[in-house]
């Protein structure tokens, strides 16, 4: 499945696409993050998180859900990832709610609405799969401008919780959003 933009593809990520992804992946978390962490405690996490075996395994998880935005030249610039919510509430349910995962537009692509063209595509995804089940999220605590995008999707914070990015615990948010009808 491809959408088209100006300039932009939004694609399933299939095995082919991991290296770019991978890249991105860790140069977006560092570039907007890195500076958070001590250095062991940051590489640990994007080995953990976005090594190319890493993400090969998760995109070959059917309870994961990922799109990427390849440019016009067919680098990676913007993903998300959605599945069953995870995250530590106790109103979340696994087997029936949907959780928005990552959502990372590379800075050299902000302002375009890539940001809000996944979101949309994360909620579609969640609403066909899970109906109108509450949908999740969670949030660094002091990304406010991430908090505000949400926000204006219909996110509010319900709860929060402790992100581990190697030894380091980050304040979290978990944000939830009601869908019409549910």
């Amino acid at each position: 499945m491809a959408a088209e933009y100006p300039s932009m593809t939004l694609l399933s990520v299939t095995p082919d696409l991991v290296p770019a992804l991978s890249a991105l992946a860790i140069d977006s978390f560092t570039e907007t993050f890195g500076h958070l962490y001590p250095p062991e405690d940051l590489e640990a996490f994007l080995r953990k998180s976005y090594a190319h075996d890493a993400l090969l395994a998760d995109i070959n998880d059917p309870a994961q859900h990922w799109r990427v935005v390849l440019d016009d030249r067919g680098a990676a610039v913007a993903f998300m990832q959605c599945g069953k919510v995870g995250l530590p509430h106790p109103d979340a349910r696994p087997d029936f709610e949907g959780e928005l995962k990552r959502l990372y537009v590379h800075s050299s692509q902000q302002g375009k609405g890539l940001g809000k063209t996944l979101l949309s595509a994360a909620i579609d995804h969640m609403t066909e799969r899970f109906g109108d089940a509450p949908q999740w999220i969670g949030v660094w605590s002091e990304n406010h401008k991430a908090q505000a995008f949400y926000g204006s999707f219909g996110f509010h914070r319900v709860g929060e919780y402790q992100f581990a990015v190697g030894q380091t615990l980050d304040d979290e948010f978990i944000l939830r959003r009601i869908p019409i009808g549910g």
